[in-house]
């Protein structure tokens, strides 16, 4: 025998009576482990490297923050100027 990971899930649509009650049905997945083995270095792959950004988003929000700090002190020195 082979090795083998099993996995089960129950599948369930409501306007289908198909399988058991309320029209679900229990489904089992035989993988062998050499296409576990695959589906994981394919999932590890698909993953960005820790510290990887995107740096769009990263310089949008920088001249967003800036953008805010700089009318905050425009329109504290108009405060300022009134009193």
């Amino acid at each position: 025998m082979t090795n083998e990971t099993v996995v089960t899930a129950k599948f369930c649509h409501p306007y289908m009576n198909f399988g058991g009650e309320n029209g679900c049905d229990e489904i089992v997945l035989k993988l062998p482990q050499s296409e576990v083995a695959k589906l994981q270095t394919v999932e590890i792959q698909n993953k960005p490297q820790l510290g990887e950004f995107d740096t769009g988003l990263f310089s949008y929000g920088l001249g967003l923050v800036l953008m805010f700090y700089v009318l905050a002190y425009g329109l504290g020195q108009i405060i300022k100027m009134v009193r």
